[in-house]
């Protein structure tokens, strides 16, 4: 029996270009890159995070991933086809436990550089500010108390990692981080005003690669929920073109047990509680989030899969269908014609510049054999 229960459709968007800024919107426009996503891996991984590599692995099989350590400090490698990136964690008990309060803060910080600080991948004021207060209203927290003791942790754990490596993005364009550079160079909170410092040595554009949107609840979720948020929204702008011309993608679930760090299924006595029924659980608190303030069909997820069949079944057949349209899909559909473009445009040159070599050489060829005569 495939699972086909309807999900709870969500939200009315207003077309927006990624680069600019929604204060009152329905949702954020977020910097990502391969080298943030790993960032949130990393942190997502916390005190497991040797069994990152087989994860990464599970998902794609074309990024290589190592874990280095030296006691307490350890060192996560990756080598992909268009991306290295080297992440060091001096020490390992910073990123004990679910590390939500970190994960989440780090995607406040690059949600605030972007309205603030970078612009055109360029850092242009090394720090952000926001009040206090906004901590509890966008739902991250529940009091100012632990709001500010929340903030404190999270930075904490940021301002310990390094980061050094070389991303490429086209046939020409490179961005690099020559030494391991801490990101961010201090917080702290005066007069109710947060404040994120950040390393005006290093290239942003390294974790501002490209974007992406967030619905605002995502800060109200639960650790898995916001993870699993946060990962559609990744892949959607890298799915484009499915977007546009079928409304929908999806993701696979052996794809959500890996960056929902959930356990393996071999040997596991119990995997509908350990591993089943969190991603169910994910999803439906992702849809209620949605439910309380969106009435509308335009982003929609239904997860699809055999009700009896075993979880290693379960896992490598079932999948999460996401669909987007009307306003909500509008800035993936312009990304995906904006690549389009890119591409003709690109062709069009190595044509020109084939059709340019090919007369010259008919050119010498003639003036070869006219000087023979």
């Amino acid at each position: 029996m495939t699972n086909n229960r309807p999900i709870k459709d969500i939200t009315t968007l207003q077309p927006v270009s990624p680069f600019s800024t929604q204060e009152a919107s329905s949702f954020y426009n977020m910097p990502d890159s391969t080298a943030s996503n790993l960032i949130l891996d990393t942190l997502g991984a916390g005190e497991d995070i040797a069994d990152l590599p087989n994860r990464k692995k599970a998902v794609n099989h074309s990024t290589a991933i190592q874990v280095l350590q030296k006691g307490k400090e350890r060192r996560i490698e990756l080598n992909s086809g268009n991306a290295q990136v080297t992440i060091e964690l001096s020490d390992i008990d910073k990123i004990a436990g679910s590390n939500k309060t970190a994960k989440k803060m780090f995607v406040l910080a690059l949600i605030k550089a972007n309205e603030q600080a970078i612009h055109g991948g360029q850092l242009t004021r090394n720090y952000v500010s926001f009040p206090l207060k906004e901590l509890v209203n966008i739902g991250f927290y529940k009091t100012p108390q632990s709001a500010r003791r929340g903030f404190k942790d999270g930075m904490s754990t940021l301002t310990s990692l390094k980061i050094k490596g070389k991303l490429q993005k086209g046939k020409k364009k490179t961005t690099t981080i020559e030494a391991l550079e801490v990101l961010f160079t201090g917080a702290r909170i005066v007069k109710g005003q947060c404040l994120i410092y950040f390393n005006d040595r290093i290239s942003w554009s390294f974790l501002a690669q490209y974007f992406t949107i967030l619905p605002t609840y995502y800060f109200e979720l639960s650790n898995r929920a916001s993870d699993l948020l946060y990962y559609i929204f990744y892949l959607a702008r890298q799915h484009t073109k499915e977007i546009q011309e079928r409304g929908y993608f999806t993701i696979n679930f052996r794809s959500l047990q890996a960056k929902l760090n959930l356990p393996s299924e071999v040997g596991n006595t119990n995997p509908y509680r350990t591993i089943k029924q969190p991603i169910e659980e994910a999803i439906e608190e992702i849809e209620t989030a949605h439910s309380k303030i969106y009435n509308n069909t335009e982003f929609a997820l239904l997860p699809v899969y055999d009700d009896l069949a075993p979880i290693t079944d379960f896992l490598d057949k079932g999948y999460l269908k996401v669909t987007l349209s009307g306003d909500f899909s509008n800035m993936f559909i312009e990304l995906s014609n904006k690549q389009s473009k890119q591409i003709e445009t690109a062709a069009k040159r190595k044509n020109a510049i084939i059709d340019k070599a090919k007369a010259m050489a008919i050119s010498k060829k003639m003036e070869a054999d006219t000087n023979a005569q």
